[in-house]
């Protein structure tokens, strides 16, 4: 299926956006719509996504105590399941469609959401469905599927993922679904999740000598680790100086004024530069990293004890540093255009699908 590019820019009025506030929390031990990550509750986060793709939206379940005044609120007529939870939604919205999410995402994604909306043609219900199962919470539905829904309810079969077979569903598989699914589509049930969301990521670097393509297979790892679903961050060292900022621009003036720290923000992107005397520490540069991806790959650190892939070009005729110059027990392995023979894997340095198979094994899984 060819996802067409989305303009999440323009939200739409022809669907209603439903945050599901249905549930117990139980397992959490506490009300999850209020947890707060990066300092903004739950809620709302989910709010301001379905706030970017349409015009209108509600919320259902009794839960008039999160929202603004001017966000309808409706109690479930079938309290107590998901598929409740739909009920109220198709019973209450004044559109056709409605596009449902939970109120424990801690990663709502937009460009997700869009891209649902975008495949509603001929059919009465857009799903998710990954290796991991189908995600009937994140999903579109059009008003015909009522019927079926009260009739499972009325019957108290409340399994939302068993949907009837006779409903039009399009399923969009991992490929057709945008960059970074796989945390959009996360959402917080015990305490650990959250402890593991504020984890650091796990972080590989790759090394190797100057000219021999750290940065080339750095774009190829990260492009095929995104295509795959993963949220990846992204940390160069350079060992000499930089300037990010150019002189007559407003940052550069700011920091040539006196400021210690300036930062350009806009609804797109933000930039923090930070002037030190001395070289931050590694635990310091992750954060900004941690809870906001799932894997950071950096570039150079050849020095630290991070894990390292060692990057290695016969043609370049020079030996390996990890096991050459010095023998370092950070190293996980080597990408090399020739077969090696280590105590480490040699992996295949054209070979990027295989070289993201090992990462995903070694770090993801």
């Amino acid at each position: 299926m060819q996802i067409l590019p989305i303009d999440i820019h323009s939200p739409q009025s022809d669907v209603t956006g439903v945050i599901l506030t249905g549930g117990k929390s139980t397992r959490m031990g506490r009300d999850k719509a209020a947890l707060s990550i990066h300092g903004q509750p739950l809620f709302e986060r989910v709010h301001q996504a379905l706030a970017q793709v349409c015009t209108q939206l509600q919320i259902a379940g009794k839960r008039p105590d999160t929202a603004p005044a001017d966000l309808p609120c409706f109690a479930d007529t079938y309290p107590g399941s998901s598929l409740g939870g739909l009920h109220n939604a198709l019973v209450n919205a004044a559109t056709e469609w409605v596009l449902v999410l939970p109120c424990d995402l801690p990663c709502p994604s937009p460009q997700l959401l869009q891209t649902l909306l975008a495949q509603r043609d001929g059919v009465q219900a857009v799903i998710p469905r990954t290796r991991y199962g189908v995600e009937p919470l994140i999903a579109c539905y059009h008003r015909e599927i009522l019927p079926q829904i009260e009739t499972r309810l009325q019957k108290n079969q409340l399994r939302l993922i068993d949907l009837p077979d006779n409903m039009k569903i399009r399923y969009l598989e991992e490929q057709d679904l945008p960059s970074g699914w796989r945390r959009a589509l996360i959402n917080l049930n015990r305490p650990q999740d959250i402890e593991r969301l504020h984890s650091p990521p796990p972080v590989v670097t790759l090394v190797a000598r100057s000219g021999t393509g750290k940065t080339t297979l750095l774009v190829k790892l990260i492009a095929e680790l995104s295509a795959r679903g993963w949220t990846v961050g992204a940390l160069k060292h350079d060992a000499h100086r930089f300037e990010i900022d150019h002189q007559g621009k407003d940052s550069w003036k700011m920091a040539a004024a006196g400021a210690a720290v300036t930062a350009i923000s806009s609804p797109a992107k933000t930039a923090v530069i930070q002037c030190h005397e001395l070289e931050p520490q590694f635990e310091q540069l992750l954060q900004p990293f941690t809870g906001k991806v799932d894997i950071l790959l950096t570039e150079g650190f050849k020095r630290s004890s991070l894990p390292k892939i060692e990057i290695h070009r016969q043609t370049l005729g020079q030996s390996l540093l990890c096991r050459g110059e010095y023998d370092d027990p950070s190293l996980i392995a080597v990408a090399s255009d020739l077969t090696l023979s280590l105590n480490v894997p040699c992996l295949d340095l054209d070979d990027t699908a295989s070289l993201c198979n090992f990462i995903e094994e070694r770090f993801l899984t």
